[in-house]
């Protein structure tokens, strides 16, 4: 049974959109000096248990979704388990008020500084954290994160996004690609699934608040 025409039609428009566009956009980031290539966890002697690979994950495939959302300057993103910073430099270009990474990786944070500067993105913040035990969410109303890291993180991560909604109630929107441990965000009806994405090598879930 042939495929219909509609099928063809988006698969042309997914390689020109998405694989084309996007080796276009990291030719445009190598071009400028800037560093998004993967790294390993052996690479970092970073533990399994508390972390996952680094792999880039801004460009025109997070574009499409900051797109549908409603952004304005009181607004306030964070990227938890930033690495290198290849988000912040998508999220930095929307209006957000305030932008900032975090990782465990004073390494990572580094290269990261080192991107941004070079991309004319010197307001984003920058700090060194465990996301097991960071609690500071209070000021933000948009968590950005890429598969950083495994199960026990991501329910501590979410128990203290959870908590600062009880303290500080507010619209308060999750992005999460790839996402592995979706039941982990929605386990105590704090967090719904708004919206998913499937434009991309892995899928994008926007999650809401109900506070």
């Amino acid at each position: 049974m042939k495929a219909p025409l509609s099928a063809y039609r988006e698969a042309a428009r997914y390689w020109l959109r998405e694989v084309i566009g996007g080796m276009r956009h990291r030719r445009q980031l190598r071009a400028q000096g800037i560093d998004v290539s993967s790294v390993s966890l052996r690479q970092l002697g970073l533990d399994r248990r508390v972390a996952h690979n680094h792999a880039y994950s801004g460009g025109p495939d997070l574009e499409r979704v900051l797109r549908d959302l409603p952004i304005g300057p009181d607004d306030a993103a964070l990227d938890l388990g930033c690495g290198k910073g290849g988000a912040l430099l998508t999220l930095a270009r929307f209006p957000f008020g305030h932008v900032a990474g975090l990782d465990l990786c004073g390494e990572m944070l580094e290269i990261a500084r080192r991107n941004l500067d070079r991309a004319g993105l010197a307001r984003v913040e920058l700090f060194q954290a465990d996301a097991s035990v960071f609690d500071d969410y209070d000021g933000f109303t948009c968590v950005y994160m890429y598969n950083p890291f495994p199960q026990g993180v991501m329910r501590q991560a979410v128990d203290a996004m959870e908590a600062s909604l009880e303290r500080t109630p507010r619209r308060l929107t999750l992005i999460y690609k790839n996402p592995r441990f979706h039941d982990e965000i929605v386990r105590n009806g704090v967090f719904v699934e708004r919206c998913r994405y499937d434009h991309s090598g892995h899928p994008f879930v926007v999650y809401g608040s109900h506070r």
